[in-house]
């Protein structure tokens, strides 16, 4: 029995470590998210993105335009694959890696302009296999909003 658990465990772990560095499967639709996360992923984006969602994380607000805002995010992530939707919000992607265990968690953001020189960013971070985090995700957003913040000042 215990052999059997660590077999799965260990096939989980390799599966993880192996798995291909592309976001997986196709962008999704901040606005469809809907309520009731499980444990391994953290939203934060307000209602006038996440229309479905409900009550979650609080999106990001920044004092620079929407195409600043997605230029210092692909600085800091250079992976990351955008595309501009039809309304004008910009959407990116990327696969961030966890240094020890190497999981492999698919981030989204979408980055709306809410006036000529502001923007409002919504993330959404989740853990491919796994049923807790343990917040890693929760503090990967919290992460990159500081990292944007010193990455826009500069």
């Amino acid at each position: 029995m215990i052999r059997s658990i660590l077999a799965c465990a260990t096939l989980l772990l390799c599966a993880a470590c192996a798995s291909a560095p592309k976001p997986a499967g196709s962008w999704i639709s901040f606005a469809t998210l809907e309520p009731g996360l499980p444990t391994n992923r953290y939203l934060a984006c307000n209602p006038s993105i996440c229309e479905a969602a409900g009550n979650t994380g609080d999106a990001l607000a920044f004092a620079s335009p929407a195409t600043d805002v997605a230029a210092a995010l692909v600085r800091l992530q250079p992976d990351a694959e955008q595309r501009t939707l039809p309304n004008g919000d910009i959407q990116l992607r990327y696969v961030a890696v966890t240094p020890i265990a190497r999981f492999r968690d698919d981030v989204d953001v979408l980055i709306r302009p809410t006036g000529p020189d502001t923007s409002q960013v919504a993330v959404y971070s989740r853990s491919r296999i796994g049923l807790s985090d343990l917040g890693k995700n929760k503090s990967r957003v919290e992460a990159l909003a500081k990292q944007l913040d010193a990455e826009l000042a500069g």
